[in-house]
């Protein structure tokens, strides 16, 4: 379904019938990474999903954002469809600004499921990275070097901090806009029950991150599905379903 929400055109899906459950996407995915726990889901909830502007269906941001756009974007879509959203779900960069907008008021759940959610790294931060690779990468515009060699260092910069910058396309200064931001003390200041879900083998957003995130949102419970990946509601859907529920 399509639509218009701040001057973009946006898609989205609408399932069940019940309290509304919004699910928000990560980073180079879409709405589409939610379906395997839809049947299950939609049973209870109306499940309502949206693809966020730059990824899926839904058309490009007018300029590069920063993560409080997308918050306000999320905010306006809700308001446009008279959402009263009691649950609130962000996978990865969606549980971004999951964090972000309820810990600030953009919006207001009364729970919160956040499935390998980035923004609280304390190793060395991704904005250093991304910041350190961008300056070696304009260096390399003024070495005499043939543009193919200069296109495989770039590559090799982009994939040794496995950076999703490379593959951002139009949306690269959005990337690192949002990667530069650290959400610890935003988290610090959501005060509603919140559920983390984790796989304990995701190199995205890693376990570390979840435990930190875990102490940083008081009260919150972190469930862990050992051997998965930063994918886990793909990995596992069934024990996800069944996580999100008993905790619902």
């Amino acid at each position: 379904m399509k639509v218009i929400v701040s001057g973009i055109a946006t898609e989205y899906a609408d399932d069940g019938e019940g309290p509304v459950m919004l699910m928000l996407h990560g980073w180079k995915d879409s709405l589409h990474t939610f379906d395997p726990l839809v049947p299950a889901l939609a049973q209870k909830f109306r499940v309502v999903r949206v693809d966020l502007p730059g990824f899926g269906a839904t058309e490009m941001p007018p300029e590069a954002w920063k993560l409080d756009d997308y918050a306000d974007f999320v905010s306006a879509f809700t308001g446009k469809l008279r959402l009263d959203v009691r649950v609130l779900v962000g996978h990865s960069f969606g549980g971004r600004i999951a964090i972000k907008g309820t810990a600030r008021g953009k919006f207001a759940p009364e729970k919160l499921v956040l499935i390998a959610s980035a923004g609280v790294a304390q190793r060395k931060t991704l904005r250093v990275s991304s910041l350190k690779v961008l300056a070696k990468v304009g260096k390399l515009a003024t070495l005499p070097l043939p543009r193919s060699v200069k296109t495989k260092l770039r590559n090799r910069l982009y994939e040794s901090i496995k950076s999703d910058y490379a593959n951002a396309g139009a949306l690269k200064d959005t990337f690192v806009n949002v990667i530069s931001e650290n959400l610890s003390s935003a988290a610090e200041d959501i005060k509603i029950p919140a559920l983390l879900i984790w796989g304990s083998a995701d190199t995205e957003t890693t376990l570390e991150e979840g435990v930190r995130l875990s102490e940083l949102i008081h009260g919150s419970k972190l469930e862990l599905l050992q051997a998965a990946g930063h994918f886990v509601h793909r990995e596992h859907p069934e024990r996800v379903v069944k996580m999100m529920l008993a905790f619902l």
